[in-house]
């Protein structure tokens, strides 16, 4: 296939940007955000684990098995409702004329899982300058699938929110217990709610200067915009402007933005002081490095926004490159 370079982007099927995370940073409000843009295309699901499909990783591996008679042929009792659920979904966009989402939930669905496949799922982008998706799983990638990323498109712009690691790891835990990931009960005691925060995939997904250092392997400053969870509720229009001058397109009108419904949220519940103790403990270092690197946000995490400490807006920056 023959790429033609325009000034927006490649007359082709493939993502101009992926938004990589971080988990419990405010991607479910990009994502909802990004879809009112008349600019930008992304799939109508938002998360599509292709670059973490493998077993290797503890995400949803749905795409492992690329072949769709092997699938079908190896479909475990488990995996039925989802099968049903696609297959229902393909004939609700049917019954309802919309043969856009139809004709994409059956590439989802039937699909032969490959890069081409992937590169497909972007083919009702050809009016939009801006295209990508939304996989917050992406930040924890080991080097050698970034390079699959680099080979799909070696000029895609990575977009990454993070948020203070100590209150992204117990909103985590709250998630992960309200939606029957780990066990409800868990979040009773202080003890095993800090052994699931020891494990390996939890610190990962906190990693920041992990996941900035890997990417930063295979592409270029410039390419990568990492913006701040807070600025969602402080300046979301600051942050959608940068976000939508990094993407090559027109900034929102600030009347379709918001930053008043929560999506995605966490249930509410109050940290002990031993959970908090223990993550301050272990992210303290990291909060300390990426205040002095970063600025903005960043200077505010691990103490109170009431600590006596003001910040001017030019220091409250939304977003930076690395």
């Amino acid at each position: 296939m023959t790429y033609k370079t325009t000034s927006h982007r490649t007359e082709t099927t493939q993502p101009t940007f992926i938004c990589i995370g971080a988990h419990k940073a405010g991607t479910t409000w990009l994502f909802r955000e990004l879809s009112k843009h008349p600019d930008i295309w992304i799939p109508y699901r938002k998360e599509l684990h292709y670059f973490d499909r493998s077993p290797k990783y503890s995400s949803p591996n749905d795409l492992a098995t690329s072949s769709p008679f092997s699938r079908v042929l190896g479909l475990k009792p488990w995996e039925l409702p989802t099968m049903l659920v696609n297959n229902w979904n393909i004939l609700k966009f049917i019954a309802q004329g919309d043969f856009h989402h139809a004709a994409w939930c059956m590439k989802w669905t039937f699909g032969y899982y490959n890069d081409n496949w992937y590169k497909s799922l972007f083919s009702q982008a050809v009016s939009h300058k801006a295209c990508g998706e939304i996989t917050p799983s992406y930040s924890i990638l080991k080097s050698s699938d970034l390079a699959k990323i680099n080979a799909i498109n070696a000029h895609i712009k990575i977009i990454f929110l993070i948020r203070d690691p100590v209150e992204r790891a117990w909103s985590a835990i709250r998630f992960h217990a309200d939606r029957g990931f780990i066990d409800k009960d868990i979040i009773d005691s202080d003890d095993r709610i800090i052994a699931e925060l020891k494990m390996p995939d939890m610190l990962l997904r906190g990693d920041y200067e992990r996941t900035i250092d890997t990417y930063l392997q295979h592409f270029d400053p410039s390419q990568i915009l990492i913006g701040f969870y807070d600025a969602i509720h402080d300046n979301p229009v600051g942050l959608l402007s940068d976000i939508t001058r990094f993407l090559e397109v027109p900034p929102f009108e600030e009347s379709v933005i918001d930053n008043k419904t929560r999506v995605n949220m966490s249930p509410p519940r109050e940290m002990s002081k031993t959970v908090r103790d223990y993550l301050v403990e272990t992210y303290a270092p990291v909060i300390d490095r990426m205040a002095q690197s970063f600025g903005s946000y960043a200077m505010m995490w691990g103490q109170s926004r009431d600590s006596g400490q003001h910040y001017s807006d030019t220091q409250l920056l939304p977003t930076f490159h690395p």
